[in-house]
């Protein structure tokens, strides 16, 4: 795909002075930003979202991350990301994944991060995958003269989430009047969380197994011995370790033999992480988003993610264990505010149950002023957790990010739409988005024969999510 004409025409008709810039073909903003060999903070980025019948785009450093509480509180309504279709709909001369920041040359009310405003030199995509404009300072205030300058837009990943003012917390959108002491009893988890002084400590099996990564040289021993303190982690290895998916014919009669001769050490070690760190939180467990429905859904993304991995071309490829763990802990958010927050957590599976049909991001941020993505990442953040796992809690519902470590939650979102077919999960949609398909370099038709091999394995793995529950 070529230069966007929309975008050319519109500088033109602003009399706007721009340089274009030639890159190698690039999937990412910040692949982009290393071909310009630019600071990612000086390239703006694009995110379309979808607010009732409408779309905005939000313009920030590509270096940075969307808030989307922040946004959700400017507008006043609840919103979601837009789908693939609404974007090639609008965007009609863009790539999905390469969208320029010019809402208002396809008649997209813009509103603009105000770090940018204040740079001498600022980038954008120029709508394809090969070519970069750059202004001065002088024609990016011309160029955005007619969107809305804000503040605040984005996350800083090393703080914590920052104060918010008491009365956002009380969302009016999804509730109506018979709903009133629902609604009443959602505070701002987000400034509680701010303010808490009883944040989780990281379990202690996990510290060991951080503690053991640490060390230079694999010690498959000391992993071992780590495991079996645990009799019931230990049984979900081996039991992993002997499913149909690894199609190993001996016996696996220790955990040793199952790191040795089936899931290697790596895919071990992130396996035990994974599980050591959720297993501690205690919620209830039949609800919409309850203990039962937490693992089974956890227990099969991480299966189904580290196998999608794998099909990946070396160079994207992640490691399959911390795909596996990517899988498993994108949805902790959800443990964190059943674990610190028990009413809300009670009242949010209420207006779940009450709206089956709105997507759980919306209810989330209109309930709780913030979603599950960010609740999770924040702890993920407090206890230093890989950056991979922290981007795919935060970003798996987002198909437009194109930041650090975009595989991870592009792997996960592709996996969460596969599951909803499978009537597991709370995706709102079933489709795999094309952009991410083409950035993967995956097609539906290996997903699909992926699913089936390891939906053979259905029986151990629910068993593995109901030991986890239990």
């Amino acid at each position: 795909m070529a230069i966007a004409n929309t975008v050319i025409d519109y500088l033109e008709s602003k009399r706007v002075k721009y340089s274009l810039i030639n890159i190698v073909p690039v999937k990412t903003a910040l692949e982009a930003a290393r071909a310009a060999t630019i600071a990612p903070d000086s390239l703006a980025c694009a995110t379309l979202v979808s607010v009732g019948g409408d779309q905005l785009m939000a313009v920030i450093p590509a270096g940075r991350t969307l808030d989307v509480w922040s946004l959700a509180r400017r507008l006043k309504r609840d919103f979601s990301p837009a789908t693939e279709q609404q974007i090639q709909t609008r965007f009609h001369d863009c790539g999905v994944r390469y969208l320029p920041p010019l809402g208002m040359a396809y008649g997209v009310p813009t509103v603009v991060d105000q770090t940018l405003t204040e740079l001498e030199q600022v980038y954008f995509m120029a709508g394809d995958r090969s070519h970069l404009i750059q202004v001065d300072k002088k024609n990016f205030h011309r160029v955005f003269k007619d969107a809305v300058i804000g503040s605040r837009l984005t996350l800083d990943a090393a703080a914590a989430p920052a104060a918010a003012p008491n009365n956002t917390g009380r969302q009016n959108a999804v509730v109506s009047g018979d709903d009133k002491d629902d609604n009443e009893a959602a505070l701002d988890i987000k400034e509680r969380l701010r303010k808490t002084k009883k944040l989780p400590a990281m379990p202690v099996m996990a510290q060991r197994i951080i503690q053991l990564k640490a060390r230079d040289e694999p010690d498959v021993k000391a992993l071992g011995s780590i495991v079996e303190l645990d009799p019931s982690l230990a049984a979900q290895v081996m039991r992993y370790a002997s499913s149909p998916f690894f199609a190993y014919r001996g016996k696996i009669d220790s955990v040793q033999t199952a790191i040795s001769r089936v899931l290697g050490y790596d895919m071990v070690m992130n396996l035990t992480f994974g599980i050591a760190t959720a297993r501690p939180f205690r919620i209830p467990r039949s609800s919409p988003l309850g203990l039962d429905t937490f693992w089974r859904h956890a227990v099969y993304s991480a299966a189904f993610t580290q196998a999608l991995s794998n099909l990946l071309p070396p160079l994207l490829r992640p490691p399959s264990g911390l795909a596996y763990v990517a899988g498993l802990l994108h949805n902790f958010g959800h443990l964190l505010l059943g674990h610190l927050f028990r009413s809300e957590f009670m009242v949010l599976n209420r207006i779940i149950q009450k709206y089956p049909d709105k997507p759980l991001q919306e209810l989330e941020i209109r309930v709780l002023g913030t979603h599950h993505g960010e609740i999770g990442a924040w702890l993920m953040e407090a206890w230093r957790l890989p950056e991979e796992l922290i981007v795919a809690a935060r970003e798996h519902h987002n198909i437009a990010y194109q930041g650090s470590h975009a595989v991870y939650p592009h792997l996960v979102l592709i996996v969460d739409r596969l599951l909803k077919r499978y009537d597991l999960g709370h995706s709102p949609e079933t489709d795999f988005p094309e952009a991410i398909l083409e950035y993967l370099e995956i097609s539906e038709y290996q997903i699909l024969g992926l699913a089936n091999r390891i939906l053979e394995s259905s029986q151990d793995l629910d068993a593995m999510a109901r030991q986890l529950a239990a």
